[in-house]
């Protein structure tokens, strides 16, 4: 309601929104049909309207629900971190690889921009769609199918080996485990359609809104857009989270059948549900952007607006650092036909800023903040949820809580100090060494970890034993499998495999508050306590419980969560913060009618050299700390190789990771900024007050001195200080 009463106030300012119906502007339809009453929704604030909901659900979708279903989807498909981070990383692969073309063909004259928006953006409710295939193709997960899971210990059944389990439930097992991890290359697909579907949505998209709204009106669209977008990933984790709480087969069988409840050890949310609400919602937003022309109602008296307002002399104070010289070069303030219509110039232009050094170093500087966040992005939910002992859902609301205030409040704060304080470019590039030296101080929060969960056989011995092997004397008779994973909580406190490798001969049903159920285990081999818990179940009996289907609780873990948060609060909004000093010193550092093509080889540098790999490392220092995963190619369940999803990390193993990564990191960012400031030379020539050019300090000529005019004082300062 907010943003329709800004853009509403706003109609007088907007001759887009103004303007009569033969003024030249395109009509709105699909094809042949072009309906009367549709015209009048052809306005710059219906398509703001569906680009934001477009936008918003992108967002939402790629940079908040993936993230949050990323551990679930492990567990579901015996993937690794380094195959979710692969997945993760092919969005910017695609992204990377048709941004360019898109938005040379899509920016040609007479080219329909919302067009190549709107199918964009049904690419991306497709690609949606196909990353939720796997769930109706992989079949019920195995908790689903009770009557062919055998939980319990069977001590009538032979065992081909006393201390072993046998060859041929390993190697079924196995041929699952790689059955369901085969499904990842539909997730890549996946994301390589949405990242090809969302490369028109912020370069196209965005242009369009500049060219058919005033000057003054375009930071308020462009605003508003961004502003949607930066909604969209906390949304997008806290409904995750909520979707995690169904069960993952709740449209074939309720988890009441199975006896599992989100609090259940091996629980698997609904990871599917939220990509088929995010397509069907793209793809609505598809058919109106489909409808809009080319050109809005008042395109044509806009941009004789703009054309009369751009041939008026240029006040030099207007623009610090802008290269008078070179001027002519440019039949634009942007630039940015310097560059795009004659091709010839684009290796002049290319070289030109590959001499900037600053340039160059806030690049790399950027580039290693896109890592980190692509990377903490990716696993951030699931590192909550594997060092804290949550659950997803839980784990997702703690993100999604962080996101809006850092990511909003942040980058706000950042762009308000440099204006509120009148910044030069060198004190801008000051505070990011600031900025990233906190920063650097505050990544020791990934310090903070709560102790692993004891596990029997895997983190600590079973009773009077000294090794750590899954199976054990007391359920070598049992035959269990190390196929299905369904751990259970002992009375002592203790994780077990299954309830088979407990040791439990008996399984019951019980209710929680009256209406979910979950399984309860008694007569448990490997289960010394003393102490039981009397419970009645279902069948109206009560038996001495020994052990549940649900997770353990650790009372070593009090108050560092909330330690951490804080500490992670501060480390993501120092890191927002600094995105603003950035663009900044990017834009200061290069002339000005090469600022256009600055921003978008600066954006090609920092996704491919940290977008893309950030996930893909982060997944390899993750999977490192893996103590038991999934499949395992010894018998007698030692986990001495790495096959399938991880099932328990060390967490000071995984804690000691994540820092050793961040702090390596921040340490080149920091190194990146300090050498970006130390070169800082102004673009080459500017033009004093009086009218008189004179040399810029360049790194060959140092000593060079030349004067500065910033438009908030009308001053002029010694770029030298």
């Amino acid at each position: 309601m907010e943003m329709a009463n800004t853009v509403t106030n706003a109609k007088s300012s907007d001759p887009a929104s103004t303007a009569d119906f033969d003024d030249g502007g395109g009509q709105c339809g699909w094809y042949c049909w072009k309906p009367k009453f549709l015209q009048r929704l052809s306005t710059s604030k219906s398509f703001l309207f569906w680009i934001c909901w477009a936008g918003g659900f992108q967002s939402f979708l790629i940079n908040g629900l993936l993230n949050v279903c990323v551990s679930t989807i492990e567990r579901r498909y015996d993937l690794t971190s380094t195959d979710s981070g692969m997945i993760i990383g092919c969005y910017d692969i695609a992204s990377f690889l048709t941004v360019l073309p898109v938005s040379y063909l899509g920016g040609r004259k007479g080219a329909c921009k919302p067009h190549w928006v709107g199918y964009g953006v049904l690419l991306l409710g497709i690609g949606s769609f196909v990353f939720a295939t796997p769930h109706l193709t992989s079949g019920l997960y195995q908790a689903s199918v009770k009557e062919q899971v055998i939980n319990t210990c069977s001590l009538s059944v032979p065992s081909m080996n006393a201390s072993c389990s046998t060859s041929d439930q390993l190697t079924a097992g196995l041929t699952g485990g790689w059955a369901l991890q085969k499904f990842k290359y539909v997730f890549l697909v996946a994301q390589l359609i949405m990242g090809a579907g969302g490369a028109p949505l912020y370069t196209l998209g965005t242009a369009f809104i500049d060219e058919n709204v005033s000057h003054k009106m375009q930071p308020i669209y462009s605003g508003i857009f961004y502003g949607s977008t930066m909604l969209g990933p906390a949304l997008g984790y806290i409904a995750g989270g909520q979707l995690l709480r169904l069960y993952v087969d709740f449209d074939t069988i309720s988890a009441n059948e199975v006896g599992m409840a989100p609090g259940s050890s091996g629980w698997i949310g609904a990871w599917w549900l939220g990509f088929v609400i995010a397509g069907t919602l793209l793809c609505i937003a598809a058919i109106p952007l489909l409808a809009f022309p080319g050109e809005l109602l008042g395109a044509k008296a806009l941009a004789a607006a703009k054309e009369a307002e751009h041939s008026k002399t240029e006040d030099p104070e207007e623009y610090d650092d802008y290269d008078f010289k070179n001027d002519s070069k440019s039949t634009t303030p942007d630039g940015a036909i310097s560059v795009g219509q004659s091709l010839r110039e684009l290796p002049l232009a290319i070289k030109e800023l590959a001499t900037r050094w600053t340039f160059l170093f806030i690049c790399l500087e950027q580039s290693c903040e896109a890592m980190l966040l692509a990377g903490f992005g990716a696993f951030l939910p699931k590192i909550i949820e594997s060092q804290f002992s949550l659950s997803p859902a839980m784990a997702a609301i703690i993100v999604g809580g962080l996101v809006i205030p850092c990511g909003c409040g942040a980058s706000y704060s950042g762009g308000y100090l440099i204006k509120h304080y009148r910044m030069r470019p060198r004190t801008i590039l000051k505070m990011s060494c600031f900025l990233v030296s906190l920063s650097f101080i505050f990544s020791l929060a990934f310090m903070v970890y709560c102790p692993n969960q004891d596990f029997a056989g895997v983190t600590i011995p079973y009773s009077g034993k000294h090794e750590l092997k899954i199976v054990s004397d007391c359920n070598a008779k049992c035959s269990c499998s190390l196929d299905t994973y369904d751990p259970i909580c002992g009375i002592d406190n203790i994780l077990y495999y299954s309830p088979c490798h407990a040791g439990c001969t008996s399984s019951h049903e019980t209710l929680v508050n009256g209406s979910k159920s979950f399984a309860v285990y008694s007569n448990c081999s490997c289960i010394t306590s003393p102490e039981y818990k009397r419970m009645k179940v279902m069948s109206g009996a009560e038996v001495d419980v020994m052990a549940a289907r649900q997770t353990c609780t650790s009372a070593k873990c009090n108050h560092q969560l909330y330690l951490f948060t804080i500490l992670l609060f501060l480390f993501l909004a120092l890191v927002f913060m600094n995105s603003m000093p950035i663009l900044s010193a990017t834009l200061r550092s290069v002339p000005y009618n090469r600022r256009a093509f600055a921003l978008g080889t600066q954006m090609i540098i920092w996704r491919l050299l940290g977008a893309i790999p950030g996930p893909m490392i982060f997944g390899l220092f993750i999977d490192s700390s893996c103590v038991l995963w999934s499949h395992t190619n010894n018998e007698c369940g030692d986990n001495s190789d790495n096959s399938g999803s991880c099932l328990i990390y060390n967490n000071y193993s995984f804690s000691r990771a994540m820092v050793g990564l961040a702090l390596v990191v921040k340490g080149f960012t920091f190194l990146f900024a300090t050498l970006s400031w130390w070169f800082y030379t102004p673009p080459t020539v500017t033009k004093a007050s009086n009218g008189v050019q004179e040399v810029a300090a360049t790194s060959a000529n140092p000593e060079a001195k030349t004067k500065e005019i910033y438009a908030y004082d009308n001053t002029a300062v010694d770029r030298n200080e």
